[in-house]
């Protein structure tokens, strides 16, 4: 039966079949080289992250051959722009004061490739020399800060990368658990609507730092309560960095270090970078508290429609 096929179409047939099979093989290949890159990627960024930073100990010499004083100066702040370029989620930032210009620019690039950028600082550095903080609101991320010439300082120095952002109905929950209070009522909140803050009223109750805000069960859900937004988050985390990703529960920097130039490079100071959940929870709690606070109070800097740089903004109905 064969014999009645001319030879040129036997081979003709021969040369398509081994070509297609090839490229079979070789898409079969490329999907397996994917999913175990995947696979790998996931394992990395289910292994816990925990490093300890000191600003003026060095990994080299400034006098080393190769070394310039550049480099040598600016470790920490390379370190610092690495991890905010990994950024695939969120950036929570929280700092007293920010004047590092590269800092600055990796905040806008992360903003700009759709990151949700957060940032808090403290009213009384807004306007200090090389502060990156009217830079980042013309470039279109909010930012807040505590009451005008308040009595006290929004001291903190922390920042959140990727990190997972609490629904008020988890927020309110895990407060009462870790602290025994959030609003002043109990957990789990009912559904819908500004909840009392247990005076019967409804409205906020003085404390030393402020005052408590209501949360508000606005029917949003997050990754701790909604399985499906957990599977998507972690898909988005994964994307683009398969080399490292983060942790997938998101890390947290803090310490005694403000993100200067002295402080990176000359003071005694000190970074911790942490995924442990034990940490990185309440500090997400603590940024998320602020949010809401000085969410109430009047923007301190608004951005210019003239030279503000579209950058993409968080929305703020998210609180």
């Amino acid at each position: 039966m064969l014999s009645a096929v001319p030879r040129w179409a036997r081979v003709s047939a021969a040369v398509l079949a081994v070509g297609v099979g090839s490229e079979v093989l070789y898409e079969l290949y490329a999907l397996w080289r994917a999913a175990l890159a995947r696979r790998r990627a996931r394992q990395r960024a289910l292994c816990q992250l925990t490093e300890v930073y000191f600003a003026n100990e060095r990994s080299c010499q400034p006098n080393e051959p190769g070394t310039t004083m550049a480099s040598f100066t600016t470790e920490h702040v390379r370190r610092l722009v690495a991890l905010l370029d990994r950024a695939q989620v969120s950036i929570n930032l929280c700092m007293y004061i920010v004047t590092v210009d590269s800092i600055g620019e990796a905040v806008l690039r992360a903003a700009k490739r759709g990151v949700r950028v957060r940032v808090v600082g403290c009213s009384s550095m807004a306007y200090s020399s090389g502060s990156q903080m009217s830079r980042l609101v013309q470039g279109g991320i909010p930012v807040r800060f505590n009451q005008k010439n308040a009595a006290y300082l929004m001291h903190h120095k922390f920042c959140l990368i990727d990190s997972d952002w609490l629904c008020p109905r988890c927020y309110h929950s895990e407060r009462v658990r870790k602290s025994g209070f959030c609003c002043g009522v109990p957990s789990p909140l009912p559904a819908g609507g500004v909840v009392a803050n247990g005076n019967g009223s409804g409205t906020a109750s003085p404390t030393a730092g402020g005052s408590k805000v209501p949360c508000v069960d606005d029917g949003s859900r997050c990754v701790r309560c909604d399985r499906q937004q957990k599977r998507e988050v972690e898909e988005r985390k994964l994307q683009g960095v398969a080399n490292e990703p983060l942790p997938l529960g998101g890390v947290v920097i803090s310490g005694s270090t403000n993100w200067t130039m002295q402080a990176l490079s000359s003071n005694w100071d000190n970074m911790v970078l942490s995924s442990l959940p034990e940490l990185v929870i309440p500090f997400q709690m603590e940024f998320q508290r602020l949010w809401k606070e000085f969410g109430r109070l009047p923007a301190l800097m608004t951005a210019d429609p003239a030279t503000a740089t579209g950058a993409a903004a968080v929305s703020d109905a998210q609180t």
